[in-house]
Order: C-alpha cells, then sequence, then structure tokens
C-alpha cells in the first residue's frame, strides 16, 4: 500500500526518463549526435558526495534508452547541488579525455575536475578534485568520491520468475521477464502467466540500476539487484496510471537454491571476506555461472555488538544454485584474500584491482566444485550504510530519515542501533530479530540520496532534496 501519491519511489528518475523518450522517440538514426567523450566519462558513472558542505554532491548519470529500429542512445548528464537543498541537471557538452572535465557554458556552469580511479581498498572506487562555478556565481573548490560502479545493463541478462506453489508436486517457475542480448526485453505486464511479449522502448539508468517503460495504462519500473544463491533479482513496481495505484513483486533468476542452514556462530573472518562482497560471473564454467558473496551485519542495541554474516552462492549454470554461511569451523577458513570451503570444494583467491577491459573491481582465481575459475569478475562494490548520510532525507508529509552512522538511523523521531544491514544491497531492516521496518537505500536523479521505507503503515519515499 503506497501512503500517498506522493510517495511514489523513483518518481523523478522515471520523469526524466520519460523525458528521454519524448526526446528521441521520432529521432533517425542518422539524427543522433552524441557526445564523442560520452563512453569515456561514463566509466566514472556514479554518485559523487563532496566535501565541502553537507549533502553535496555531483553526479554523473548515464541513462540508456533503446527502442526498436533505433542503436542504443546514451544520454549522459551531470547533476549537481553545491548546496545539499538544491540541485540541476546539466547536459555533457564538454569534453573528458579519461582524466579531466572541463565543460564551460556561456551564462552558465563552468566545470573544471580531474577524476582519479582508486582501488576501493577504503571502500570507494572513484575520486575527483578541481572547481565548478556555477551561473556566474563565485568559484567552489570541490573534492568527492564515489562508492559506485557503473553496471551495464547487460549485467543482467537472464530469466527472471515468480513462484507458484503446488500442493502436489515440486514448486515452479513461472517466467515474468527475460533480458537478452542485444538490448531486448521481454516482460508479462503483470499478468503472471507466463506470456511475455516485446518491450518496444525502455530506459535504464546505470547509477540506480533502474529500468522503466510505459504502456497507455501503466509505468513498469524495476529496481535491480542480486540475491546471493537466488542470483539476480528485482524489485518490480507496477504503477496504474489512471489512480498512481502501486503493486509491487519480487521476481528473480533462481527461486528455489539448495541452501544448507547452520545454526553455528559466524566465522571471525566473515568482516574480512565481507569486504568483497559481490556477483562475480564466472564465464569459464558456464554462461550464466556465478559466485557470489553476499555480506549483513547485525547490530545490537547502542551499536554495543556487530556481527558480520557471510552467505557464499554458487550457481554452475545459472540455473541451479547452492548456497552456505561462511561458519566458525575449523575446515573454513579466509586467509591472504583466499577464501577455502574443501568440504564444498571451494577455494576462491579474490584479488582487488579496477580492469578498465569489463569495468570490474575484483577478480577470482581458483576452482569451485570441480571447475577451474580462470575468469571470474564483479562490477559490484558493497555501499556502507554511512555513505547515504549527508542531508537528512524527508517528503512533503515530513517524514524524516537520517543515517547517523553505520550502525545507526532516526526515523521520525525514532532511533534505530538494533539493525541488519546488508551493504551489496543498500537495505535494512529493524529491529534485528524480528524486522518491522525495511528501507531500501539508493539515489533518485536530482532528490539525491534516496529511501524507500516500508512498515505498518504502508510504503513511502524520502529525499535528501524532496
Amino acid at each position: 500500500m503506497i501512503k500517498d501519491n506522493d510517495y511514489i519511489p523513483m518518481e523523478e528518475l522515471t520523469n526524466y526518463h520519460q523525458q528521454i523518450v519524448e526526446k528521441y522517440k521520432n529521432l533517425k538514426p542518422e539524427e543522433i549526435v552524441a557526445n564523442p567523450d560520452n563512453t569515456a566519462l561514463m566509466a566514472f558513472n556514479g554518485y559523487y558526495a563532496m566535501e565541502h558542505a553537507k549533502g553535496a554532491f555531483f553526479t554523473v548519470d548515464t541513462n540508456i534508452f533503446v527502442q526498436a529500429g533505433l542503436p542504443p542512445i546514451h544520454d549522459l548528464t551531470l547533476l549537481i547541488s553545491l548546496d545539499g537543498r538544491t540541485c540541476e541537471r546539466y547536459e555533457f557538452t564538454g569534453t573528458f579525455d579519461g582524466a579531466n572535465l572541463k565543460q564551460v557554458e556561456l551564462g552558465g556552469i563552468n566545470i573544471d575536475l580531474t577524476f582519479l580511479r582508486e582501488d576501493a581498498g577504503n571502500g570507494n572506487v572513484a575520486s575527483f578534485t578541481g572547481s565548478i562555478t556555477p551561473n556566474l556565481q563565485p568559484l567552489v573548490i570541490v573534492s568527492g568520491s564515489t562508492y559506485n560502479n557503473p553496471i551495464p545493463l547487460s549485467m543482467y541478462k537472464g530469466v527472471y520468475c515468480i513462484p507458484l506453489y503446488l500442493s502436489t508436486k515440486k514448486n515452479a517457475e513461472v517466467p515474468v521477464m527475460e533480458i537478452h542480448d542485444k538490448y531486448k526485453l521481454s516482460y508479462d505486464y503483470g499478468t503472471n502467466d507466463g506470456h511475455l511479449q516485446p518491450v518496444p522502448a525502455y530506459t535504464y539508468n546505470m547509477n540506480m540500476y533502474f529500468f522503466s517503460f510505459k504502456t497507455a495504462t501503466q509505468t513498469i519500473k524495476l529496481i535491480m539487484g542480486t540475491a546471493c544463491a537466488g542470483g539476480l533479482v528485482a524489485n518490480n513496481m507496477i504503477v496504474d496510471n489512471s489512480t498512481n495505484h502501486v503493486t509491487s513483486r519480487s521476481i528473480q533468476t533462481i527461486l528455489f537454491p539448495e541452501v544448507e542452514s547452520s545454526k553455528e556462530l559466524p566465522n571471525i573472518m566473515s568482516g574480512e571476506l565481507a569486504k568483497y562482497s559481490g556477483y562475480y560471473k564466472v564465464p569459464s564454467i558456464a554462461k550464466n555461472a556465478f559466485v557470489s558473496i553476499q555480506a549483513e551485519y547485525v547490530v545490537f542495541v547502542d551499536g554495543f555488538l556487530e556481527i558480520n554474516k557471510v552467505l557464499i552462492g554458487v550457481s554452475l549454470d545459472g540455473i541451479t544454485s547452492k548456497g552456505y554461511s561462511f561458519i566458525a569451523v575449523d575446515d573454513m577458513k579466509f586467509e591472504n584474500n583466499t577464501l577455502s570451503m574443501p568440504n564444498q570444494s571451494i577455494n576462491i583467491t579474490f584479488n582487488r584491482g579496477y580492469d578498465s577491459v569489463n569495468g570490474s573491481l575484483v577478480t577470482i582465481t581458483g576452482s569451485v566444485m570441480g571447475h577451474q575459475i580462470v575468469d571470474g569478475y564483479t562490477l559490484f562494490n558493497p555501499v556502507p550504510l554511512s555513505g547515504f548520510g549527508g542531508a537528512t532525507m524527508t517528503n512533503a508529509k515530513n517524514d524524516a530519515l537520517t543515517v547517523v552512522s553505520d550502525t545507526e538511523v532516526i526515523y521520525n523521531g525514532t532511533t534505530m542501533k538494533n539493525i541488519i544491514y546488508v551493504p551489496i544491497m543498500y537495505i535494512l531492516a529493524n529491529p534485528a530479530d524480528k524486522p518491522t521496518t525495511e528501507m531500501s537505500f539508493g539515489t533518485d536523479g536530482l532528490k539525491g540520496n534516496t529511501c524507500i521505507v516500508t512498515d505498518h503503515t504502508g510504503i513511502c519515499a524520502v529525499y535528501a532534496i524532496p
């Protein structure tokens, strides 16, 4: 249940997607002119928190518009909030040589930034320093950093399903969406009957891993992610265009993984392994094979005790999978960046370092269940809860969410210190033992940091710039 029309999640970015549709839908391929430096700047796509003012940010924002009959169009804009209270979107019309971004608009914005790729040892993957001069106002010296790494839509290729529970035989899967090769997308438009239709046009945002497309009666929104042994996942929201009523469903590529449960305590090295959280594609084993590392940390009251837990998912075919907990037993170790689980036939070494060829942050080598890993890699990067700090997120109804630290948030006056947080999915639950409130963090275009909050009153969204 959505509390009010003002609370519809991802509304700003969805509206901008519709502007992109109107801008490009009637163009012929020869009429599309792109900035030649788009590809180079896209490698630094992300939300950069700036240090000079609370809540200030700079975003390299890439949206990919796909329509039958046209090549994919990369719409690249720059979102700038120098004060943390207002934000403007600028088309990228300047130059970028792989390090230096320069853009000068007569009577408008003047941007001069130098970007640096980092190794994510401190969690950040890129940073910049330089200056921004807005609309003939005084120059502002700025610096910023991001936890984000651009995720191309091809990362999410696969068949997404919902469960069909049967009482007399094995549970079945009903396909509701498929992301194909060559930017093709099929979808069931909420029917849940397994009948997929081609989507003629859609737009994808590389910051929020967010798809949207529209029909005469519906607006479809998909926030993509991963689910450890469950493979790839999406929160699919369907908005009725006449009533703004929103229905939501969770869809994923592997619905029924085999997960080994355990009551053992987490391994003492879980916190170190957690730094390598990610969804690792392993094409040397099979087309959709993967190894997934998903961490969560549990904070007890007043931050007195913090426990890291790590789940490990393995799929050798992209269709079936197994899940394991990294627990305190003698045969499970993480030493010298190598995960060793001999009883599960897993031996994986993690190598941190940016690879410009595929855009990956960490590569893996080793073996899993008798198969050699020679080309495993992840594009994902865990984001600490404090990464969504800065300005308090609010909305028109005066809901308010403040991220105080990695172990504390305040929502509508209630301090929450007994939490579970999943850094690779940006999801928080409170209280840890029996959650009644769930928060899904991200960004929403000009509104900056955002959070979709679900509790006993329904669903709402709050924003840094409401």
